[in-house]
């Protein structure tokens, strides 16, 4: 269920990104990033934005969905790496030490209006 909290930062965003241009915009579509760590489907998580965008301006907008592969980085040597590439650790220094440096959360790349 923690879709719907995402939908409902996605929401924030996108009503914030319409404050720059004009609130009663009518949204034609929208491009979103989810990252390859978060378990989110796009269908479910349409499903929730529907629900939730019903009556409003963003009733209609296409979702576009992106995934972002995950990203790591060791701890130790600083190595950059894909998950499929470090599933037993940094393979520079098999480290099991590393920080997400992409892949994770989920954000509006862009907004188009009519």
């Amino acid at each position: 269920m923690h879709e719907i909290g995402l939908v409902d930062d996605i929401l924030c965003i996108i009503k914030a990104k319409l404050k720059d241009i004009n609130e009663d915009s009518k949204v034609k579509s929208v491009n979103i990033l989810i990252g390859e760590l978060e378990h989110v489907t796009p269908d479910h998580f349409e499903f929730h934005f529907r629900e939730r965008t019903k009556g409003t301006s963003l009733e209609n907008a296409v979702l576009n969905f992106k995934k972002v592969e995950a990203r790591f980085r060791c701890k130790d040597c600083r190595y950059e790496f894909s998950a499929k590439d470090g599933i037993t650790g940094c393979p520079a220094c098999r480290s099991k030490l590393n920080d997400v440096i992409a892949g994770s959360g989920i954000s509006v790349e862009s907004v188009e209006v009519v």
